[in-house]
Parts: C-alpha cells; sequence; structure tokens
C-alpha cells in the first residue's frame, strides 16, 4: 500500500474547458510522476480576488500574494491527519506560501516539496527589460522594487519553510541551488508517443505555441525577419498554429511565407503536422521552464529545428536534433533541410530512435524515491 501525499494545486489546471498550455502539460507530469510512489489526494485552491491584491496585480506588485494560504489552513490541517500524509508538493513557484501554514501546525512531521515549473524572478527580469515596451507604465515604474522583493521572498522560502524544490531544468537546478534550496532535483521531461503518419510536403516547416506568451512571439518573429532576408525564402511554407488570432494573423500579413492556421482540435492538428517536414523550436533566451512544445513534437515522431537553450530539460542517449543557435542559423537551417527529401526523410526515421532513448516516467520515480528518502 502506498503511503498519502497532497498536491496543492490551482483548480484551473484540472478545468477541461481552458486550452491546453505549457503549465497544465506540468502540473499533469508532476502529477503523473507523484502518484507512481503515493496515494495522491488533489488539494485544490483558488486565487485571491480581494480588491487589494487585485490593485497590486495593476501596479506589478503582485509577488507571491496570489494566494490567501491562512484560508485554507484548517482545512488542510484536516486532510493531511485524516489521510496520515507525510510529504505535501506544492505544484508552482507561487504556492510557495502554503509551506509556512504546513510547517506551523506540523513541523518537520511532513515534509514540503515544491513543484517548480521554473524560475519566477527570471521571467519578470525579461518583462521588466527586454519587453518594456509591452509592460504597462504601472508595471514598469515598480519592476526594480518588485523584482527585489520577489528574489528576497523566494530565497527565504527556500531557506526556511520548504524542504525540497522539484525542477525542471539544469538552468533552474543551479538557480535553486543559488537561492539556498536546502535539496533540489531536476525531473527531466518524458514523452508520451502518438506516431502520425507522416507525409512530408517540401517547404513545409510548422510552429504551435500560444502567440500572446512573450518568448513564443519573440522567437517565432526573430525566424520570420531572418528567414524574409533570404533570396530563396518563397520555398518555404511556415505554418503557425496557435492563438490570439489577431496576433498570427499580423504574422501572416507581414511576411507572405507565413500560412496562419488558428487554433486546432487535435485530431485537426495532428493531420496538419503529418505534412511538416520539420517541428520549429525558436527558443534564443532563458525564460521560465521548458519548452512542452519539443515533446509534443517528438511525441508525434516530427523531426525537430531547435535551440540548444530550447532542450533544456530533456535528456537523451541517442541521436540529436537539428539544431541552430540564432535566428538567422534557423532560417538557414529550414531554407537546406526543409527543401531537401533526402535530409528530412532521414531525420524522420533518426528521431524516432532519439525518442526511444529519452528517460521514461518510470526512471524518474526511481530517482524521486531515492531523493526524497534523502531529506532530513
Amino acid at each position: 500500500m502506498k503511503p498519502c501525499a497532497l498536491f496543492v494545486s490551482n483548480e484551473i489546471y484540472f478545468d477541461a474547458s481552458k486550452k491546453e498550455g505549457g503549465v497544465r502539460v506540468c502540473t499533469e507530469e508532476y502529477l503523473e510522476l507523484i502518484k507512481k510512489l503515493y496515494d495522491v489526494e488533489v488539494f485544490k485552491v483558488c486565487y485571491n480576488i480581494s480588491f487589494a491584491y487585485r490593485l497590486r496585480v495593476r501596479f506589478g506588485l503582485n509577488v507571491y500574494n496570489d494566494y490567501q494560504p491562512e484560508q485554507y489552513a484548517e482545512q488542510l490541517a484536516d486532510e493531511i491527519r485524516k489521510r496520515n500524509v507525510e510529504v505535501v508538493f506544492l505544484n508552482l513557484s507561487n504556492t510557495a506560501p502554503f509551506a509556512a501554514v504546513i510547517k506551523a501546525a506540523f513541523g518537520n512531521k511532513v515534509k514540503v516539496i515544491l513543484c517548480s515549473h521554473g524560475n519566477e524572478s527570471g521571467d519578470y527580469l525579461h518583462e521588466a527589460t527586454r519587453f518594456q515596451g509591452r509592460t504597462s507604465f504601472f508595471r514598469t515604474s515598480f519592476s526594480s522594487y518588485a523584482l527585489g522583493l520577489m528574489l528576497k521572498r523566494e530565497a527565504l522560502f527556500r531557506q526556511q519553510t520548504l524542504d525540497a524544490v522539484l525542477t525542471v531544468s539544469p538552468v533552474e537546478e543551479a538557480l535553486e541551488n543559488w537561492l539556498g534550496a536546502k535539496q533540489v532535483l531536476m525531473v527531466s521531461r518524458t514523452v508520451t508517443t502518438q506516431f502520425v503518419e507522416r507525409k512530408p510536403i517540401e517547404g513545409f516547416v510548422g510552429f504551435i505555441g500560444d502567440l500572446s506568451h512573450a518568448p513564443n512571439f519573440y522567437g517565432i518573429d526573430e525566424v520570420c525577419k531572418a528567414i524574409a532576408l533570404l533570396p530563396a525564402r518563397e520555398k518555404i511554407n511556415l505554418r503557425i498554429v496557435g492563438a490570439p488570432i489577431s496576433v498570427g494573423e499580423q504574422l501572416a500579413a507581414s511576411y507572405p511565407f507565413v500560412s496562419y492556421l488558428g487554433y486546432m482540435d487535435n485530431d485537426t492538428l495532428q493531420r496538419e503536422v503529418s505534412s511538416w517536414t520539420y517541428f520549429l523550436n525558436p527558443v534564443f533566451y532563458y525564460s521560465r521552464g521548458v519548452s512542452t512544445k519539443l515533446a509534443k513534437a517528438f511525441g508525434w515522431g516530427i523531426p525537430v529545428i531547435t535551440t540548444t537553450i530550447g532542450c533544456r530539460g530533456y535528456v537523451w542517449h541517442n541521436g540529436s536534433p537539428a539544431v541552430a543557435e540564432t535566428p538567422t542559423e534557423m532560417a538557414n537551417a529550414i531554407l537546406q533541410l526543409s527543401t531537401d527529401g533526402e535530409c528530412f526523410e532521414k531525420a524522420g526515421r533518426n528521431v524516432k530512435e532519439l525518442i526511444a532513448s529519452i528517460p521514461d516516467m518510470d526512471a524518474n520515480a526511481k530517482l524521486l524515491s531515492v531523493f526524497i528518502s534523502r531529506i532530513s
């Protein structure tokens, strides 16, 4: 019989009516992993909706106060006692304040482990610097204060109330250690395969992503700018799937080689990606977490053109995807590789060998079991 654990998470990541996104994918993967070792009860929480909180959001001062943990203290304690819970897992870094409530009631009898999806302060730093033009005046004005407060609270959570942190890439693993986390384990990404029957069309490459997410838009827009400079750009058909429609249509209007396809259901999407020679993963700077899109491409058995940064958090023992580190390199790789039938057919065979060498959930569960046993 498995021991019991709680998984504290916002309820929205279990709402089937919401569109799939990276946070939901990571949430599901963490939960699947933990269920390998524990009988898990999901403890759902909701965002703080007070007027004071909404005001802080407007000014960019909502620093680790997305929830009011004290409102859940009694219910949490009851669940822990009723189920004789040994470990509580907190999903996403903004749930870290719940650790103090749990420790106040149970001390060291209950271990609290944060399931981080990536470094929050790093994303905020990019918002305050790289994307100033897309950030409100109020958020920009208070960004230096908010960033300092965010870093301080991240360190205090890890040094005081969290027993350990699970994270998703070597970069975040190093940052967690820098912040003072007592124990850190990187959980490598896994891939669920559902290979499509590939019928690649020469010149077809594709991108899938939330176009309102700054790293996604920045990446694909930079690649489009680089393709636009190629003399033979008419050989490329860059097919973009995602929302919002206004951003996708803007890209298609700006770049004649872009075909914007909107948002697709899974069946339609699988038919579409079967025509792609390569899946694009244009990640050109370190943002929070990992590229969950890469696992989607591997799961379909589609060859990938990616950056090294875009592969962070993934481990494989055979083969390598096509790697291009800059927008210009990626544009040239797209032109060269997607128009060479022999090349993209071979890549389709090779990617399956790579996928077969990626550690599975059982391998990660063994590592997690040993990790938890060492938490003092």
